[in-house]
């Protein structure tokens, strides 16, 4: 079930965005949006490149806190860059929900992760664990 709501995030709700919040240009903005999955391409640098288990925030170098800096930086540009933006974070938000999902089910699996601090945080806030 993780896996499919992972790829509906990535796949499906951009749509939504796209469609009710750009009725106009909402197929334009729906392709930009599925752009910004070209941030993944970070995960080449990663040996091995896929872990069930990994995650990504502050792992790959344009999923860390610095580089969603510069994607809410976005966000005060016109179009296309806002929408760039908006697609960029929203990738991050659901990888951290990738991630939360895999920490509610095996804590342990990410103990090492470099986000770790934060998925605690999120865990006791949200009444997991």
């Amino acid at each position: 079930m993780q896996t499919i709501i992972h790829y509906f995030l990535h796949f499906g709700f951009p749509f939504f965005i796209a469609y009710l919040g750009f009725r106009k240009d909402w197929k334009k903005v729906y392709l930009i949006l599925l752009a910004t999955m070209l941030v993944d391409i970070d995960h080449l640098l990663a040996s091995p490149i896929f872990e069930a288990h990994r995650c990504s925030i502050q792992f790959h170098p344009l999923h860390t806190w610095y580089a969603m800096v510069g994607y809410v930086v976005l966000l005060f540009f016109k179009r296309p860059y806002n929408i760039i933006g908006i697609g960029l974070l929203f990738h991050m938000l659901t990888d951290l929900t990738d991630c939360m999902m895999t920490y509610a089910g095996c804590p342990v699996c990410l103990e090492d992760a470099l986000a770790i601090g934060l998925l605690r945080l999120l865990a006791g806030a949200l009444g997991i664990h």
